[in-house]
């Protein structure tokens, strides 16, 4: 297990779900930038450096904090990061990362929108 901080935007609404024993946790997946964010060759195409962040969050806080974001914002992420790999249909393969959120870091769009109105 890794501890750290990743950063990124995300690319689904962040959603409740209950598990067998009747507890709610969060769910939600972002695309950070990894390095410079210049392209590199990946399976013979040209694809940004960036991988998926899948995140789940168990406490309370971080379950709120979650909730109140969207599809879009830019969030910063604290907690275990579990590396992976995931394979697309072509065969292409991709790093991704599994976190458990223990701290969130965010600005909702909903409040940048009204300071600038």
């Amino acid at each position: 297990m890794i501890e750290g901080l990743i950063t990124g935007r995300l690319t689904t609404d962040p959603s409740e779900r209950t598990d067998r024993f009747g507890k709610t946790f969060m769910v939600a997946r972002m695309r950070a930038t990894v390095g410079d964010g210049n392209l590199r060759p990946n399976a013979a195409a040209e694809i940004p450096s960036s991988l998926f962040v899948n995140v789940v969050a168990f406490d309370p806080v971080p379950c709120k904090q979650l909730l109140d974001l969207q599809e879009g914002d830019v969030v910063s992420i604290v907690g275990p990061l579990t590396p992976k790999v995931w394979t697309d249909k072509q065969g292409a393969s991709y790093p991704a990362l599994d976190v458990v959120a223990y701290r969130v870091l965010a600005v909702p769009t909903q409040i940048h929108s009204a300071e600038f109105a």
